[in-house]
């Protein structure tokens, strides 16, 4: 029984495996119809096209750059240039091409020297001219000097007589009533109201004055009190003469005395009346005569001195501006003469031009071209044109012409890279200094579609091997993106006005719609449509039937397309602002170092 149980099971299982066999190879034939069906699917939508070289889509660094071409030129450069004016010759020249050594500069080389006969026999007259203004400048120097002396003593002659004109009415009225009387005239500022006190003066009236108590300490006071004491003594003289005429009289009535001594008595008393008449007379005319007379002349001749003052004062500034004009313009005359004799001396001396740094001797500003004029001996030459140049060959800069679609993205401060064409192994590094505001006016002239700016990019390498005039090709690097999704810039296509790749796939070719960014020389970076490790293809694929009928030609584009130093023109419409571009900014010569291809796709 146990046997036989054994045998069932293991039939059972054996047909429990067996159907599970079928189950999985039906699901296998299943699988495999419908990978056939899908493959001619594809296979039938792609027409049998034909898959070329291929690339891997890589993310990484980008350098957005700008290549142009240009020439090697000193960065600091002494251009020496005629500095007599006019035009003159050049009589004597050093050569081009000599090495001017410190000793050179030291003993004074003589690089150019140029034509003076003309300017030595303009410095003979002009030395006459100059000796005559000298003598006309000092003679009207020492004139104006003795007038400021005359000046001086005329105005202090005015001054004194002011002041002892003003002495002398305070004198006479006291200072208190003489100063009363001049603020009331305004005599005091004197200048400019001494005309105006004239109606003052001669309507004053001194006669209220005419009191000791009001006059000051002076001639006057002292003259009234002098009259009233003779006055008050000639009253107690015939005081004195009455009474004792009287007492005469009562005594020759007695019969006392004799007539004799009434009549002398008598004629004392009439002297002593007379006497006090008389002072009452002198008294009344001093004060109403005498004292207005004096006091009004003294007054009259202290305006008169102030007026003397003025007319002293203006007089002299009119004799000194006439004697500093006459001195100035003998001065301007001089300094005038002088500085034609310096420019004549400086002019001579300029004709000779001596080494005035070391370095290497250049013709001109180094430029040779059909309107550039000609440094030799015997030549003309002009003022302010360069005859030499010494650049200092130490430090060198590159200067390059920059196309006009690239030059808003070209800055200052950007760095580039730089290849000299005698020496395409060795690179060197620069910054940018300076891009022209203008476009290059040589260029301009000669061909006018196309504009370049200049710009100068500094050398950073000290190297010896550097001469001025070499031709060099630099790349300005605009940007740097640290992680863009690179392919070759021919691996983008425009197919109806649209970006497109073509991506290889396990099932065929696939056209994919892309989004592209910046671009270099080599490379387009990808922002949609492509991931890293893609396959890309390099070309756009053909018909199995144009592969064949083509496939050599086909062969020798790609091998001249992946041939290094050649770059595929960007896509049209591709690539937004980035540069790179055509050859050297559209005045190039079109050579281009090809891009690192790090993880570079395979054929």
């Amino acid at each position: 029984m146990t046997r036989k149980n054994h045998t069932f099971h293991a039939a059972s299982r054996i047909g429990f495996i067996r159907k599970k066999m079928i189950l999985w190879l039906s699901l296998i034939g299943i699988i495999l119809v419908v990978v056939l069906a899908i493959s001619g699917y594809f296979g039938e939508r792609s027409h049998n096209l034909a898959v070329g070289a291929t690339f891997t889509a890589f993310a990484g660094p980008m350098e957005i750059t700008v290549l142009e071409g240009g020439s090697i030129e000193a960065k600091d450069s002494l251009q020496i240039q005629s500095e007599v004016q006019g035009t003159t010759r050049i009589l004597t020249l050093i050569d081009e091409g000599y090495l001017i050594t410190p000793q050179d500069v030291e003993q004074g080389l003589i690089l150019i020297e140029l034509d003076s006969k003309d300017l030595v026999d303009r410095q003979l007259t002009q030395e006459l001219d100059y000796q005559s203004s000298l003598a006309a400048f000092t003679e009207a120097s020492e004139e104006y000097a003795i007038q400021e002396n005359q000046n001086e003593s005329d105005i202090k002659t005015a001054e004194l007589a002011v002041h002892f004109s003003r002495m002398d009415l305070e004198k006479y009225l006291g200072v208190g009533l003489c100063e009363k009387l001049l603020d009331e005239l305004g005599l005091v500022a004197t200048e400019e109201k001494a005309a105006e006190a004239v109606k003052d003066v001669v309507s004053i009236d001194f006669g209220q004055y005419a009191d000791p108590e009001k006059l000051g300490d002076g001639e006057a006071r002292q003259k009234f009190r002098q009259l009233e004491d003779d006055l008050e003594l000639a009253n107690q003289d015939l005081g004195l003469a009455e009474n004792k005429l009287e007492g005469t009289k009562r005594l020759y009535e007695r019969e006392f005395v004799m007539k004799t001594q009434l009549d002398t008595d008598e004629s004392g008393y009439n002297r002593r009346l007379i006497a006090r008449q008389s002072a009452d007379t002198n008294r009344d005319l001093y004060i109403k005569y005498e004292f207005p007379k004096m006091a009004q002349q003294l007054l009259s001749d202290y305006e008169e001195s102030l007026r003397k003052l003025v007319r002293a004062q203006k007089l002299a500034n009119s004799k000194i501006a006439q004697s500093l004009a006459k001195k100035n313009s003998a001065e301007a005359r001089h300094e005038l003469q002088a500085r034609k004799r310096e420019e004549l001396t400086t002019q001579i001396e300029k004709c000779t031009i001596r080494a005035p740094r070391p370095g290497l001797v250049v013709y001109g500003t180094g430029e040779r071209g059909f309107r550039a004029d000609p440094i030799e001996e015997g030549a003309s030459v002009r003022e302010r044109q360069v005859l030499l140049t010494i650049p200092d060959t130490s430090v060198m800069a590159m200067r390059v012409q920059v196309h006009e679609s690239f030059v808003t993205k070209v800055k200052p401060g950007q760095r580039a890279r730089i290849k000299v064409d005698a020496y395409p192994n060795q690179q060197l590094t620069g910054v940018i200094h300076r891009i022209g505001v203008l476009p290059d006016s040589q260029n301009r002239w000669l061909s006018p579609d196309l504009k370049v700016y200049s710009t100068i990019i500094h050398i950073d390498d000290e190297v010896d091997w550097l001469k001025p005039g070499m031709s060099a090709e630099a790349e300005i690097i605009i940007a740097t993106i640290d992680n863009a999704l690179q392919v070759p810039v021919n691996a983008v296509q425009m197919v109806d006005g649209k970006m497109v790749c073509y991506v290889a796939t396990i099932l065929g070719t696939e056209q994919r719609v892309v989004q592209t960014g910046e671009y270099n020389i080599s490379f387009i970076e990808v922002t949609e449509g492509l991931e890293p490790g893609e396959q890309v293809l390099l070309r756009a694929p053909k018909r199995s039937g144009e592969a064949s009928e083509n496939g050599k030609n086909g062969r020798n584009n790609q091998e001249k397309s992946e041939a290094p130093g050649v770059s595929p023109a960007p896509p049209e419409g591709g690539g937004g602002d980035g540069g790179g571009g055509e050859g050297r900014g559209g005045g190039g010569r079109g050579r281009r170092e090809a891009a690192p291809a790090a993880e570079s796709g395979t054929v």
